[in-house]
Formats: structure tokens, C-alpha cells, sequence
């Protein structure tokens, strides 16, 4: 079993990853996400791979300085970082982080398609060799990004049932102020692409990255049979 690092506090990226098999060491890399944000000049969808870039690198740089003992006897580690974005009418949509951020966003974006962003990171680090390398030492061996899109009808919840969702505070830390896979699901009329990139982890992005790594994807699972 090769040992997987997920770069994110995120729980519905966590369950994605469990469910498939894989169960991950969660280091969340604490990068200034708003701060590539302003600075970035490139569209919403290659954004969240510039984000999703960040995070891996910082978390690869964390273990490369300074391995977690569970870590100590590895070959080879995965590192997966994602980030995710709501697109509207060309403008990304993040975290509302509070009620009255939440209500314009849903003023915006109810009755609406809206395009639904997640990046994903996946870097490999391999024990390093040669004369000169430690027995201990990292080194980073691939880093490799693709974006997932799916397309979003968001409903037409009435304004008792948006208080009542504000009420909930699910909205405030997901992107786009709702997730499919809560009270917001019952607000999200139709979805066009893979309903995993929604909840914040594309699967098949990741086990294409994994696999353009040279790694075979099996080989991540915590239980084989």
C-alpha cells in the first residue's frame, strides 16, 4: 500500500477518498488562499488548479522538511490536494462565510446554470538515492493538475426555506453557499458533468493523475482483497 496525504481540512473530500478505498493522513496545508486569489489574472477554472497547486506544494515542502513518523519508513507517498470554485456569470464564487454574504449570492443564483470548478493536485515523493542522499530523504518526484467542470441548475428554494438553510450554516464554508450532499441537495435541480467534482474530488481526475504518475492506482487502497 503506497500512503496517501490529503492536503485538506475538507470532510467531504476525506468521505470521498474513505469510500473509495483509501484512507488518508490529513495535513492541511494553511495556504493564504486569498492572497493567490487577488493575484491571480487567469480564468475561475485555472484558478482552482493554481490553488489546488499551492496546497500540494506546501504540504510536499511540510513532509520534505520534516517527514510525520507514520511516514518515516515510506517509498513512495501521494499527495492530493483540490480546491473548488462556483462560477456565475464570469465571477468566482468561494466560502460566503456569513448569512448576509450567503442571501446575495442565492439572490443571484437561484433558477440558474452555473459552473461548478474543482482542481486537483497530485504529487508523488520518492524516497531518494544515490551516494549523496540520506536514507531518510524525500524528494519530490512528480506534481501533476487537472481541472473538472460539471455544469449546476440551482433551484428556486422560496425565502422561508433559504432562511431555514441560512439557519442551518451548512452554506457558510462551501463554495458556491451550498453542497449537494446536505440540506443544500434538495436545492440543486439538475447537474451536467461528474457529481463528484461538486463535492470537491473528481475520482476519475484523480486516478488519471495518479496513474500518469506511473503509479497503479490499487496500489492506494488501504484494504486489498
Amino acid at each position: 500500500m503506497i500512503p496517501v496525504v490529503l492536503a485538506s481540512q475538507s470532510p467531504s473530500r476525506r468521505q470521498i477518498l474513505t469510500a473509495a478505498g483509501i484512507d488518508p493522513l490529513i495535513i492541511v496545508s494553511d495556504v493564504d488562499e486569498r492572497a493567490i486569489e487577488e493575484e491571480f489574472t487567469g480564468s475561475v477554472g485555472d484558478l482552482t488548479t493554481a490553488l489546488s497547486e499551492a496546497k500540494a506544494q506546501a504540504v510536499v515542502d511540510r513532509i520534505i522538511a520534516s517527514p510525520p513518523p507514520v511516514l518515516h519508513s515510506s517509498e513512495t507517498i501521494v499527495v492530493i490536494a483540490g480546491d473548488s470554485l462556483l462560477e456565475f456569470d464570469g465571477h468566482a464564487i468561494g466560502k460566503p462565510g456569513t448569512a448576509e454574504r450567503t442571501r446575495t449570492i442565492w439572490s443571484a443564483i437561484a433558477g440558474e446554470w452555473t459552473q461548478l470548478h474543482s482542481g486537483h493536485t497530485v504529487a508523488v515523493l520518492n524516497r531518494a538515492s544515490g551516494a549523496e542522499a540520506e536514507a531518510t530523504e524525500l524528494e519530490l518526484g512528480a506534481l501533476r493538475s487537472k481541472r473538472s467542470t460539471t455544469s449546476v441548475l440551482i433551484g428556486s428554494p422560496s425565502a422561508e426555506e433559504l432562511e431555514a438553510y441560512i439557519a442551518t450554516e451548512e452554506p457558510f464554508q462551501v463554495a458556491g453557499a451550498l453542497t449537494i450532499d446536505g440540506y443544500g441537495g434538495a436545492f440543486v435541480d439538475r447537474l451536467d458533468g461528474d457529481h463528484l467534482t461538486v463535492l470537491g474530488l473528481s475520482l476519475p481526475a484523480v486516478r488519471e493523475l495518479v496513474t500518469d504518475s506511473g503509479l497503479f492506482w490499487p496500489d492506494l487502497w488501504s484494504h486489498q482483497h
